[in-house]
């Protein structure tokens, strides 16, 4: 988000996004750690290392 003058705008600056940060949760935090946390399970769970030692 930008303003006019240039200057960099966080979410927090934003009053309405506040609000509904209150209201929702901050749904973009939890897409954030739900991904991470899947990425996580993911790599346990398929070992790829003998992939990636292969050469063509």
């Amino acid at each position: 988000m930008t303003q006019q003058d240039g200057h960099r705008l966080a979410w927090g600056d934003i009053p309405v996004y506040d609000r509904l940060v209150a209201e929702m949760g901050d749904v973009p935090a939890e897409v954030s750690r739900a991904a991470a946390h899947l990425l996580r399970e993911t790599e346990r769970a398929i070992d790829f290392s003998s992939l990636r030692s292969w050469t063509y």
